[in-house]
């Protein structure tokens, strides 16, 4: 889809890390304001599952799908949480004057051993056609192998971006972009290839998606299929904006 635009919201920038997992209400609301800068181009918006909803995937080990003992159980509680929370991040954008519509990410995917295998496009197509902004987030998904498992909201901007052939993806977080290592000391990178990889320390992560290792990782799988990717700081919702039309900007841009 020529001109598309995929903005991924990350979970802690959507939500709290701490405290259940409360949503960043003021955050979400100026990156939505910021939005109308993007009017006239096609746009998907994906978000992260934020606090709650990794502490409740962890908590019932969603992730290993039918083997977890209490799998089914957090499947359902999980997909709760998930439901509950794009309906308010689609709130408030709706509210920040986006016409947007929330859809349920695992009425779309299909995995096997957490990689899609299948998307019914139709919804999101049929948005886009009518000028809507479809919001999908990281969820719980129905699994060929495992029999269900998660699945994050970046491996999901990624594939939409490849699979519709995307002009841009952007990564929107909650630091300046991709740093060498954690701590004192660290550098932005303001560009990154698969070689340089390599020399990067992300350090340990409690997300059960994987965090910014994760991330960079399916950056880099859309950016060899031909897309631009960005990864900015959402707390300025300018640079946002920036990325999305291919300004210059504070951020890492990802290079194939």
């Amino acid at each position: 889809m020529g001109g598309l635009l995929v903005l991924k919201l990350g979970g802690s920038l959507v939500t709290e890390k701490r405290g259940g997992g409360v949503v960043r209400e003021d955050a979400v609301r100026r990156i939505g304001a910021a939005l109308a800068g993007v009017e006239g181009r096609p746009l998907i918006l994906v978000h992260g599952g934020g606090g709650r909803v990794h502490e409740v995937a962890a908590e019932y080990q969603v992730a290993l799908g039918a083997a977890s003992p209490r799998g089914l159980e957090g499947f359902v509680k999980t997909s709760i949480e998930t439901r509950r929370l794009n309906l308010q991040v689609t709130q408030i954008l709706a509210d920040a004057g986006l016409r947007c519509v929330g859809l349920p990410s695992n009425a779309i995917f299909l995995t096997r051993r957490g990689r899609i295998v299948s998307a019914a496009l139709d919804p999101i197509l049929a948005a886009l056609d009518q000028g809507f902004i479809p919001v999908l987030n990281g969820d719980v998904v129905f699994d060929r192998e495992l029999g269900f498992t998660v699945l994050s909201g970046d491996t999901i901007a990624v594939d939409l971006s490849i699979r519709l052939d995307a002009e841009r993806l952007v990564f929107a977080v909650d630091v300046d972009g991709v740093f060498d290592q954690l701590g004192e000391g660290a550098r932005l990178i303001r560009e990154l290839t698969r070689r340089t990889l390599a020399s990067i320390r992300f350090g340990d992560v409690g997300d059960v998606t994987g965090g910014m290792a994760s991330k960079v990782e399916e950056a880099l799988r859309a950016a060899e299929a031909g897309v631009e990717v960005r990864v900015v700081n959402g707390l300025f919702p300018s640079r946002v904006v920036d990325a999305l039309l291919g300004r210059e900007t504070i951020g890492t841009r990802i290079l194939g």
